[in-house]
Parts: C-alpha cells; sequence; structure tokens
C-alpha cells in the first residue's frame, strides 16, 4: 500500500455501537449492587444533564469520570470485569451492520487497525478481542491490589485525549500521516481527526459537525458510511495535516 504503516483509529462509543458501553456496564453494575450506587447515580445524573443543555462536555466528561471512579472506589477488579464480559454477550448484537465491512475494508487496504473510545478498558479490549482488533484503548481506572482504589489513570473521552493516546501508542512507527483514517462521532475525535489526513465524522454530534463542516471533513450516515468511507480511503488527494498538529 504505502511505504510507511497506516492506522485506522475507530471510535466505539456512539460509532461502531448505538451508545455507550460504559453506560451500559455502569447499569449493570447498579442492578446487581456491584458498585457505590450513590456515586453511579450521579454519573447518570451528569449524562442526562448534559444531554439537557445544562453541563457543556468538557465539564461532563470529567465529571463523570470522577463519579465513575467513585463508583468503583473498593471493588474487587475480577468482579467488575466479570460483569463487563456480561454485558459485552448480550451487547455484541447490537453493532452496527456495517462493523464488519468497514473493518474487511480497512484490512484489504492494509491498514493497522486501533480502537480508541471514552468507555472503560474493561469493556472496550472485549470489543477489541471480538473484533480480532490487538490495540484497544478506552478509560482506566487506578488499581491497587485488586481492587479499584477511587481514582482515575486515564480519562479517555475527555477532550484531547485520543490524539495524545494516538500519539503515545504511535511514537516510534514512522507513521504515513496523510494516509492514517479516524472516524468518530463526538467532539472527542475532533483533535484526532486534526492528525490524520483520512477523517469521517459519522453522524456527528453538534460540535463535532460544526468543526467537520469548517475543516472540510467527511461525513456520513449509517445508510452511506460504508461507501464514505472507502471513498476517502481511495482518494489520491488526502490533506496533509498541519505540522504543527502532529505527534511530537
Amino acid at each position: 500500500m504505502h511505504a510507511n504503516q497506516t492506522v485506522a483509529i475507530l471510535d466505539v462509543d456512539g460509532t461502531l455501537f448505538p451508545g455507550a458501553l460504559g453506560v451500559e456496564l455502569l447499569r449493570e453494575l447498579m442492578r446487581a449492587k456491584a458498585c457505590n450506587m450513590a456515586p453511579a447515580e450521579r454519573v447518570l445524573e451528569i449524562l442526562a444533564g448534559h444531554r439537557g443543555g445544562t453541563i457543556e462536555f468538557s465539564s461532563m466528561a470529567s465529571r463523570a469520570y470522577g463519579a465513575f471512579a467513585e463508583a468503583l472506589a473498593g471493588r474487587e477488579c475480577a468482579v467488575i470485569e466479570a460483569h463487563a464480559r456480561a454485558v459485552w454477550a448480550v451487547q455484541r448484537e447490537r453493532l452496527f451492520e456495517f462493523v464488519p465491512a468497514l473493518i474487511s475494508s480497512l484490512r484489504a487496504r492494509g491498514y493497522s487497525l486501533m480502537l480508541i473510545s471514552g468507555s472503560p478498558l474493561e469493556m472496550i479490549r472485549l470489543v477489541a478481542d471480538g473484533l480480532a482488533i490487538g490495540e484497544a484503548h478506552g478509560a482506566v481506572f487506578t488499581r491497587e491490589h485488586g481492587r479499584y482504589t477511587g481514582t482515575i489513570d486515564l480519562s479517555s473521552g475527555v477532550p484531547g485525549e485520543k490524539a495524545r493516546i494516538f500519539a503515545d501508542a504511535t511514537v516510534d512507527r514512522g507513521l504515513s500521516l496523510r494516509h492514517c483514517f479516524a472516524i468518530g462521532d463526538s467532539i472527542t475525535d475532533a483533535a484526532l481527526f486534526e492528525r490524520v489526513g483520512l477523517a469521517l465524522a459519522f453522524e456527528p454530534a453538534p460540535e463535532l459537525a460544526e468543526i467537520a463542516h469548517e475543516r472540510g471533513w467527511a461525513t456520513a450516515t449509517q445508510t452511506n458510511v460504508l461507501a464514505q468511507a472507502i471513498a476517502l480511503l481511495d482518494s489520491t488527494t488526502a490533506p496533509v495535516p498541519n505540522p504543527r498538529d502532529l505527534p511530537c
């Protein structure tokens, strides 16, 4: 394909999956009384506040991660992981129908695949395993002696974090950034889109839709995402990322 390695970065929540797997996990933990209920309920309240327009995205993300971490505090990691597997066993059937074909198209063109999403790594790793994708990055809650501490190591859904994760994960790969591909649906994907040559906003949230329009990024819906992705992947006029936005 190209002399340098190319990577395709796929968002999960809202892009490959119609919703947020982290929320599905939280609801399961609450149902099973396997988490601290007050902070778990606060997560849902914070998310509802954002949907209702009373909490802006960055504040919502940081506050929700903090409350989620508190909901896990003191809980055994193995127990949470078991619940994550149970959630995935049910939710995996909800992946969008285009997902297998998109992944096949990327692999046929020589892309290495990477998942970066805002849900907990406990869920994103299961998605990656199910799709035979080797690299997975999600939110990381601090662990110590087999239990969660109530703090956060990585808030992957905070704006700007996905770009940093990608840069850290690929620092020594000699990537052809011009030909790297990213797909996502929210403002958390914008900084990542700035770093790659091939960006596709999938049914973008209003904040991302506005930036996509300004930057000239391609957009797609469920009905045309595969065609849009293939057209983008096969294009020969992919924009060169601004040097100031490239990973150091």
